[in-house]
């Protein structure tokens, strides 16, 4: 992603607005993969400074991701900050190139686990079952019948 920066090459100190839509594919992030989906949106202020131009603004993706609990696929919204800089030196034909600085900031924002809700139950571990959808009749769900007068320790769960 370029931007052009004719209108503040040769001004120190000027500020450039500039909003553009990001065209990303579907990635692997920390070993999730990821799926963009369109429109995804950045809005970026360039400051040309004195060795540099200053990138600074928000962006925003949508997401299709699977909950980490109960592997269902969910869309969700992820909006973060953007800061960097670029080299004047790295600069040709008045135009910095972003998709950088945006592919770092991504990485940085997407989380280590999704969770399609606070309340999801997950998997049973012995037989799979979406535990959102129903219970399962597993012997992990029940309890030891060795420890089953601490049971009546707990406060009733209604």
């Amino acid at each position: 992603m370029k931007i052009d920066i004719t209108e503040i090459k040769d001004d120190l100190g000027a500020i450039m607005n500039t909003e553009f839509s990001l065209d990303l594919a579907d990635r692997k992030v920390q070993g999730q993969e990821i799926s963009i989906i369109e429109p995804s949106n950045a809005e970026l202020k360039v400051v040309n400074s004195e060795g540099e131009y200053v990138i600074m603004g928000t962006a925003s993706l949508s997401l299709e991701v699977f909950c980490s609990r109960c592997l269902e696929e969910f869309e969700t919204e992820l909006e973060f900050e953007v800061n960097g800089e670029i080299d004047k030196e790295e600069v040709e034909d008045a135009e910095i190139d972003v998709s950088g600085i945006l592919a770092e900031h991504i990485r940085l924002a997407i989380p280590m686990k999704y969770v399609c809700n606070e309340e999801c139950k997950g998997l049973c571990p012995s037989c799979g079952q979406n535990l959102n959808e129903e219970e399962c009749d597993c012997i992990m769900h029940k309890v030891d019948p060795r420890l089953a007068k601490l049971e009546k320790l707990l406060p009733d769960k209604e």
